[in-house]
């Protein structure tokens, strides 16, 4: 186990390790039982999990446990199959009768704190962290402890711990980034004891690339663009990259130095060809004012970009700022074709307009979204969980009336009371919403829509307690309606 990050490629499998998997899985299939040592079975499981063959991974964990009880590796790859397979609850209850039965093993102590950290589980992962170090100290667990004293704001020990993970192993300084940047989703975006940490990184190892770099991404987080672009620029002295590159022309955008941002874009055109600066541009050049070449950035924007995930984002802020936001869904058909519009990225973009508030542009696309879809209950069950989280019930409501109302098909008509019902709850119409609930429930009570699950009982209890008490029989039963 390595708690700071390593690749798992395809290609860190060999030939030889891809085919004892396959061999596995035929063996099963023949109803063979061949014999396995420790180190196949681990290649084996590892395996099928990264190639997501459910069936033969659970029988592949359940035989090496058998064949290797007291092996805490296995015990280990058994929370793992419970974690992979969403079942977070039986994961916990797992790692509990494990660590309690199982004979003491730093491994065992080290991975199952990893894994509680990781997903938030109610366990004490300090103490298991303490025990694991206390049989066999490592860079694995002091790294761990530094994560919990960081979380902590315990810059102190955090550092402390760090170092010594550092003298056991050197190379978890290339995870420093992720060490010193993984607390912002648990802090709300607050950094001051991060930054502490990183600053006295950079006293005790000047010359070291990553821990700039990570220096740096800490204070563009926090706002701090001047002090940002100065640790990426002597990150940059030490040893230049596209990617430091990218990042000092991020922040001279940030810092309404566009003309020096674009500079740096087309410096990185002329050392990687393959990486794409497009988007970058196109906001550099919309601030400028120069919109039509902004807009024609965006065009030439592809996956290879930086920044793509926010093309989106960034053309409905040139069109908004040219006054042309009824042209979007024009621009879209330019931007893709049909067969190249996922809906993944129409999705982007009906966020966009969502937050934008243009409910024409919103519709449109919404309404052009069902070609995406094999059947009109598919297109209309996407269409109600998506407005209904982009709180645009109205929408929705009104693209069902207006096509799926009259004379629905069979599919549909069974399911349709229940999209309304959500919509209408969603829209505060909870007369509305009781009717088209019950006949839903009327006609297809078995297949409850999902989506009604979801709700939060509490809250539909204290606003709705009519329609809580239509829906209540079933949340009981969340895992079997889904499974059905």
């Amino acid at each position: 186990m390595q708690f700071y990050p390593f690749d798992n490629e395809e290609d860190e499998f060999t030939a030889e390790e891809i085919s004892l998997a396959n061999g596995f899985c035929e063996a099963c299939d023949k109803g063979i039982l061949k014999e396995y040592d420790e180190d196949q079975y681990d290649v084996i499981i590892s395996h099928l999990m990264f190639s997501q063959r459910g069936d033969y991974l659970k029988k592949a964990v359940e035989r090496a446990r058998r064949a290797f009880p007291d092996d805490p590796a296995f015990a280990i790859w058994q929370a793992r199959y419970y974690i992979w397979n969403n079942q977070m609850d039986e994961a916990q209850q797992f790692m509990q009768k494990t660590l309690r039965h199982f004979p003491a093993s730093a491994e065992l102590y080290e991975e199952m704190a990893f894994i509680a950290y990781t997903f938030h589980f109610n366990m004490n992962i300090r103490e298991l962290v303490t025990k694991a170090i206390a049989i066999e100290p490592s860079a694995n667990a002091y790294f761990l402890l530094t994560n919990l004293y960081l979380d902590q704001n315990n810059v102190d020990k955090a550092y402390d711990c760090f170092q010594e993970s550092y003298r056991y192993d050197n190379s978890v300084i290339q995870s420093i980034d992720l060490l010193i940047q993984s607390q912002n989703a648990k802090k709300g975006g607050r950094y001051e004891a991060e930054l502490e940490f990183a600053e006295r990184l950079t006293k005790d190892l000047p010359l070291c690339r990553q821990v700039w770099l990570a220096t740096g991404t800490l204070y563009a987080l926090d706002g701090k663009h001047n002090e940002a672009l100065e640790a990426f620029e002597f990150a940059a002295s030490i040893e230049s990259d596209c990617l430091i590159l990218y990042a000092i022309a991020q922040e001279y955008c940030q810092l309404g130095q566009y003309e020096r941002s674009i500079e740096y874009c087309k410096l990185i055109a002329e050392t990687d060809k393959e990486i794409k600066t497009n988007v970058l541009i196109a906001k550099s050049l919309r601030n400028l004012g120069h919109f039509e070449d902004a807009l024609l950035q965006l065009l030439k924007a592809d996956e290879h970009d930086l920044d793509f995930p926010f093309v989106f984002s960034e053309l409905v802020l040139t069109l908004n700022a040219m006054g042309r936001m009824e042209d979007i869904p024009d621009f879209i058909d330019r931007f893709y074709q049909a067969e190249n519009l996922t809906l993944e990225k129409l999705e982007w973009v009906l966020d966009c307009l969502s937050l934008e508030n243009n409910s024409v542009a919103f519709h449109q696309l919404c309404l052009s979204a069902e070609n995406q879809f094999k059947t009109a209950t598919d297109y209309c069950a996407w269409l109600t969980e998506f407005c209904y989280i982009v709180h645009t019930p109205g929408v929705a409501l009104d693209i069902l009336a207006e096509k799926f109302t009259d004379l629905p098909d069979e599919e549909l008509y069974e399911h349709l009371g229940y999209f309304l019902a959500l919509l209408h709850i969603a829209n505060a119409n909870p007369r509305t919403a009781a009717h088209h609930l019950h006949n839903a429930l009327v006609l297809n009570e078995n297949n409850i829509f999902e989506d009604f699950l979801d709700i939060d009982s509490e809250k539909l209890y204290a606003q709705y307690p009519d329609i809580y008490f239509m829906v209540s029989p079933y949340l009981d039963h969340v895992s079997d309606v889904r499974n059905n």
